[in-house]
């Protein structure tokens, strides 16, 4: 390998590898972006009731113009299981008439392509969908996907509650793959399959993004469930977690933790930016679920450094370097221009310790660092300041738990 290729960097080299795996429907090359309507407008409880309507959806497209999303690459908007009434009497799907007045989602995807955006929307491998018991797909694969071929839709989302027992994950996901890519429209394919079964292992051939556990709740941490992979719903678990499936993500195929939650009260500063860091690094999809018409304390979803990381054409996922026993962890990230993303995080959830994290220009680190650089040049991605050349390690300060630094470093 080194002699046929004795130019190409490690990073590149892993980034092609996954290329190979993934499905070839030429979309999702980067992390898909964007906003989802799950906690949006809902009763007191944070993602309770997951509303959605045609005039909802357009001021939030109105509002992703108007607050610059769009412009970052937030292009992606999905409806989430509120969309969906009655099938007709030939069995072809319709849109709720009380939300959607054409009973179609036809006019609501010209008026997203109209400003720039793509629609996404949501439906199930059984016979009804899991938060409402809305229609699902089962029977109906192919007459739904040219359907929403028809009505002009880019992304399909497919949850996995009611399924037919006499077939598996993957045949049910692969149905309906190719009943998407038999409508000749390109639509990215989200597997939202909860993370059972190891579906990172089997999922890059068949769908665009695929779930690795159970939903994301607006938590800092949670005890683990019983449902494989047994992980728990907070957002410290999923940062665990993630770690574990990296090797699996790649241009096309991309590891989902589900959405991006910023917002909540409860959820301070340093959870928004720590959560949105992570997510970045784990070349995530960004689906934002609460609701951007007013962004105030979702500003963190605005930093066009932090999203350049996840948007890396090299497409490798970050994954952790260093464990401490105190708490103390490193986190790096291959990308495309000889540099790293790194993230010092103290991951401490129960103690209240107060942790420094120090990183070494080494390839423990950063896989591919070259042997001879002992100094890198540093940059803060969250103050967007240049921090000069560091030499032989750096230290991220003291970080209080849940707190955590990101910066994009390059050999000196």
């Amino acid at each position: 390998m080194a002699s046929k290729f004795p130019s190409v960097p490690l990073a590149l080299l892993l980034a092609l590898v996954a290329r190979v795996t993934c499905l070839d429907n030429g979309l999702a090359r980067t992390p898909p972006m964007g906003w989802v309507t799950w906690c949006t407008d809902n009763s007191p409880i944070p993602c309770d009731n997951d509303y959605c309507d045609e005039n909802e959806v357009r001021s939030v497209v109105d509002a992703m113009v108007s607050n610059g999303m769009r412009e970052l690459g937030y292009k992606h908007v999905n409806l989430d299981d509120c969309w969906a009434g009655a099938r007709t009497a030939n069995g072809t799907i319709t849109a709720d008439v009380s939300r959607f007045p054409s009973g179609t989602l036809k006019p609501l995807a010209d008026y997203v392509h109209s400003k720039g955006f793509l629609l996404g929307l949501y439906t199930d491998v059984g016979t009804t969908t899991c938060k409402w018991g809305r229609p699902g797909s089962w029977g109906h694969y192919q007459q739904d996907a040219l359907t929403y071929a028809a009505w002009g839709i880019d992304f399909v989302k497919m949850d996995w509650c009611d399924h037919p027992g006499q077939y598996n994950d993957t045949q049910l996901y692969t149905m309906m793959r190719d009943a998407l890519n038999a409508t000749g429209r390109p639509m990215v394919f989200s597997l939202c399959q909860w993370g059972l079964h190891n579906v990172w292992e089997w999922a890059a051939p068949i769908g665009n993004m695929w779930r690795v556990g159970p939903d994301h709740l607006p938590l800092w941490y949670t005890p683990n469930t019983t449902q494989d992979p047994g992980q728990g719903q907070g957002t410290a678990n999923i940062i665990q977690h993630m770690a574990t499936v990296a090797p699996y993500a790649g241009p096309g195929g991309w590891n989902d933790p589900d959405f991006l939650l910023p917002g909540y009260f409860w959820m301070g500063d340093i959870d928004r930016q720590t959560e949105f860091s992570f997510w970045c690094l784990f070349a995530a999809p960004l689906l934002v679920a609460t609701d951007v018409r007013k962004l105030g304390p979702r500003e963190v979803i605005m930093n066009g450094e932090a999203i350049a990381v996840n948007q890396d054409p090299l497409g490798i996922a970050g994954t952790i370097r260093s464990n401490f026993s105190d708490g103390a962890q490193v986190w790096s990230k291959p990308l495309s221009n000889d540099s790293w993303a790194l993230i010092m995080y103290n991951s401490n959830v129960l103690e209240p310790r107060i942790v420094e994290v120090i990183a070494k220009w080494t390839p423990d680190f950063f896989p591919g660092w070259p042997a001879a650089s002992t100094a890198a040049a540093v940059r803060d991605v969250w103050l967007h300041k240049d921090l000069g050349v560091q030499q032989h390690q750096f230290s991220s300060g003291h970080l209080v738990p849940h707190q955590s630094r990101m910066f994009v470093v390059k050999p000196a």
